[in-house]
Formats: C-alpha cells, structure tokens, sequence
C-alpha cells in the first residue's frame, strides 16, 4: 500500500469548522458522563449541548463511547503534521514525534480539562477503558501512515505499533505529572518525560564500567 499524499499544513473553513464539531460533541459527551454517569447520559443529551441535531451526532461518532474516547486520528496540529510528514522540525525522528504529539496540547486549558475529565471518568466507569484500549490500536494504524508518509515507503507494522505505544506512554504520564503540578505546561511536561526515556538508553559512565570489570 503507497504512502499517504502529505497533507496541506492549513485546513479550510469548513473543515475547521468540522473539526471544532467533533470536539464539541467529545468534550459534551466527557462532561455529561462525569455529571451524570456513562448510563444516564444519552446521544440526544450530547446534540443538545452542542446545538446540533442527533442525527448530525452520528456524522461525527457512531456511540457515546466513541464520543467520548474522542477524535483519535488526530495525532498534532494539521500543521505539524505536515511538517512532520516533510521531515522537520528537526529531522531527528524521536524528537519530532515527540514535537508532533506535544503539538495538539494547546490551547492548554482546554487541554488540562479534557484530561481531567478523561481520567475521573476512567476511575468511576471503567467500561470506557476498553474503548481507550481500542482507540489505541487505531492509532498505531494512524501513526504508521505518518511514518510512511514521513519515509516515503511503507514502515513495519511492528516499528509503528512500538512508536504509538512509547508516545501514547509518554503523554500519558506527562499529562499525570502536569496535572498534578498546574506550574508546568503540558508541552513541557512531554519533553521531559520524552528527555526521560531517552535516559534508558545511556550508555553506562566509566563509573559503571569499572564496577563491572
């Protein structure tokens, strides 16, 4: 299978707009689940908030849970995954991923919320887990197109699962860390769990090496 096209880094009105849709309807959908409970809240509750109709719900998700497990395939900004998929910012893979990713916590508000709202309906309705857990493969499939795209050719299955696994690792516990110490940013929190991770990988100081020998 080719290589997806590399996308444009702006989007137009309409599908600005269509995305702000779906984000709407998301946060709805986690809002109502933590007020009322996953059972009490219903499609009709989700269109409501949002001032849309039931049916124009399901042109955006086919569940509440899929509403509330949110857009998935958004992986960063339009616009930083253009950049990515040409090669930047850096041209150091790992480093880019993790700018890729860093890229879609703004505005940072909004973003703590979601997070919030994410992790108290985790701990009250752990049925959602398992939408998480799904969503999650459909990542891996979403970060292998922007890997291909990226390389020019198509990757291994195995390299793009290993890297939607570490970065979904990473930004979870960035945004652990971040929302429980509000001073840092999120952007920040994700470069110094990323700067951690990478500390796995040293190689051993002469220290090391004469306890060794």
């Amino acid at each position: 299978m080719p290589p997806p096209t590399r996308e444009e880094p702006t989007i137009g009105l309409r599908e600005q707009k269509k995305r702000k849709t779906r984000l709407d309807l998301c946060m709805a959908a986690r809002r109502l689940t933590v007020a009322h409970g996953l059972d009490a809240t219903t499609v009709d509750d989700i269109a409501k908030v949002v001032g849309v109709s039931p049916r124009t719900f399901f042109n955006y998700y086919d569940t509440k849970l899929d509403a509330i497990v949110g857009p998935v395939e958004e992986i960063g900004t339009p616009a930083a995954r253009a950049e990515f998929i040409a090669g930047g910012p850096t041209g150091m893979l790992m480093s880019d991923l993790t700018w890729l990713f860093a890229s879609a916590l703004e505005p940072e508000e909004e973003v703590r919320e979601a997070i919030s709202l994410v992790m108290e309906i985790i701990k009250e309705e752990p049925r959602v887990f398992a939408s998480f857990m799904a969503a999650g493969v459909r990542q891996e499939a979403i970060v292998a197109e922007l890997l291909s795209a990226r390389a020019g050719a198509p990757v291994a299955p195995e390299f793009a699962a290993l890297a939607a696994g570490v970065m979904t690792t990473i930004t979870t516990r960035a945004a652990m860390s971040a929302t429980a110490d509000t001073t840092r940013s999120l952007t920040a929190a994700v470069q110094d769990h990323c700067a951690m991770a990478a500390r796995l990988f040293d190689q051993p100081d002469e220290r090391a090496r004469r306890r060794a020998r």
